[in-house]
């Protein structure tokens, strides 16, 4: 349980070192981070999985614990033809108090979403750095894999984001969606931008709990993504 425990703490521990540094515009310490907190995410898996077998689904009776997810915004992007969403994801663990459960159970709770929320952090800094570094072709299609990983993670969640953290899952929901547009739009790849823009538009007509949780330059630069979906070529996006 001890090797467990130190497993989520080093996970928790590099996430937020890497939300740290690309907060302060420092794409490759923060790339180094995200990446370390994936290592520790799969090497706990294994682990795990060598004690107790795979992974259970997580259900959504399974007992929630004190934590405390926060959305940090990231410097500007230099793109002034979209909207960039920005905001990186903290999460922090307290582990000061006796909080009842197996740390097995908090893993197999918290391993989809917390996998989500790093890949999601690693993509945001790449996409930041493909940004400062004049938006490389080959550059931009890593991002969209990073994304893509991501949004596949997201959707493995059970449980744990969508009850008890409904707000940072919609935001990641809205984030993926906008900033992929806008790099396929980048990449001309104007039919799978009109899907992505189409796709955030329903998120916004459904005025979920993230939607409105939006502050407005973040509803409003989205907004305008969204807009222009019908539009053709270039000009399908603001």
């Amino acid at each position: 349980m001890n090797d467990m425990i130190d497993n989520i703490k080093n996970i928790l521990f590099h996430n937020n070192e890497g939300v740290d540094h690309i907060t302060k515009g420092h794409c490759s310490a923060a790339k180094k981070a995200f990446r370390a907190a994936l290592v520790e995410l799969k090497d706990c898996e294994k682990r795990r999985q060598a004690t107790r077998g795979p992974l259970e689904e997580p259900t959504c009776d399974t007992p929630s614990f004190p934590v405390n997810i926060e959305a940090r915004s990231i410097p500007e992007f230099h793109d002034s033809q979209h909207y960039i969403f920005r905001n990186a994801v903290q999460v922090d663990l307290d582990f000061s108090n006796d909080i009842g459960l197996d740390c097995d159970i908090i893993f197999s709770q918290v391993f989809a979403g917390l996998t989500a929320i790093v890949i999601f952090n690693l993509s945001l800094a790449s996409h930041y750095n493909a940004d400062r570094f004049n938006w490389h072709t080959d550059d931009l299609k890593q991002v969209i894999k990073f994304y893509t990983k991501a949004w596949e993670a997201l959707h493995k969640d059970g449980s744990w984001l969508q009850t008890n953290h409904a707000v940072c899952r919609d935001m990641m929901l809205l984030a993926m969606l906008n900033n992929m547009g806008a790099i396929f739009h980048k990449l001309a790849k104007y039919e799978k931008a009109t899907h992505c823009f189409k796709a955030l538009r329903n998120v916004f007509s459904s005025k979920s709990a993230g939607v409105q949780a939006l502050h407005p330059d973040e509803h409003y630069g989205m907004m305008m993504n969204a807009m222009f979906i019908d539009q053709p070529g270039p000009a399908c996006a603001a």
